[in-house]
C-alpha cells in the first residue's frame, strides 16, 4: 500500500516546519526527491538529510514530538556515528529518515539544494537538486552491487529526463570522486 499524497504533504510540512524552527538546514533526498525532477515513484517514506549543530538534536524531537513517535537515545547515537535514524508520524504512520549531513557532499548537496512548493502547500521545501540525486543514486547502485533494477531505472529515468538542463562538469568531477565515473558514463550515454 503506498502513502496517501495529502498524508505525505502533511507530514513533509509538518517536518520542515520543524527544521525551519529550530534552524536546522535540511534538504529532502530520495525516492520523494527523485519524483520530483524524474518519473513518479510511489513511496511510503521521505528521506531527509539535515545538517546538525550540538544541541539542535534534542530541539528538534521537541519540536516533533506530539506527532511523531521516534526515540531520542537512538537518534542521538546514531548522528554521533553519522547514521541515520527514523521518526514515524503519530496517525499516518508515515516513516520519516532524517540522515545528518557528516561530509563535503552532503554539505554541497544542501547548498545546491532547490526551493519548491508542494500543491496545496503553504511554504517551500528543499528538495536536492537532480544531480546530487544522481550522484546519490550512483553511489547506492554501485554499493549494492549493481544489480537494483529500482535505482537503474531511476538513474536512466532522471538522466533521460534531464539530459539538457544536467551540469555534466559538476556530475563528472563528483562521479570520480565517488567511484562511479563508469557507471555516469553508460548512463549518459545511453
Amino acid at each position: 500500500m503506498t502513502a496517501d499524497p495529502a498524508d505525505l504533504s502533511l507530514v513533509i510540512e509538518r517536518i520542515v516546519v520543524a527544521f525551519r524552527t529550530v534552524g536546522v538546514p535540511y534538504f529532502i533526498t530520495g525516492s520523494f526527491a527523485s519524483s520530483m525532477h524524474g518519473e513518479f515513484r510511489a513511496t511510503n517514506d521521505v528521506d531527509f538529510v539535515a545538517d546538525f549543530r550540538r544541541g539542535d538534536l534534542p530541539g528538534l524531537l521537541r519540536e516533533l514530538s506530539s506527532e511523531f513517535i521516534g526515540d531520542p537515545a537512538v537518534a542521538s547515537i546514531a548522528i554521533s556515528r553519522g547514521e541515520s535514524f527514523n521518526l514515524i508520524h503519530a496517525t499516518t504512520y508515515l516513516k520519516v529518515d532524517v540522515f545528518p549531513a557528516t561530509g563535503e557532499f552532503e554539505r554541497q548537496a544542501l547548498r545546491r539544494a532547490i526551493s519548491v512548493t508542494l500543491p496545496g502547500a503553504g511554504a517551500s521545501i528543499a528538495v536536492a537538486a537532480v544531480e546530487d540525486i544522481l550522484r546519490a543514486k550512483l553511489r547506492r547502485f554501485r554499493a549494492g552491487g549493481e544489480v537494483s533494477a529500482v535505482q537503474q531505472r531511476d538513474i536512466e529515468r532522471l538522466v533521460t529526463l534531464n539530459r539538457e538542463q544536467l551540469d555534466l562538469t559538476h556530475l563528472t568531477q563528483w562521479a570520480a570522486v565517488l567511484g562511479v565515473s563508469d557507471l555516469l558514463e553508460r548512463a549518459i550515454v545511453r
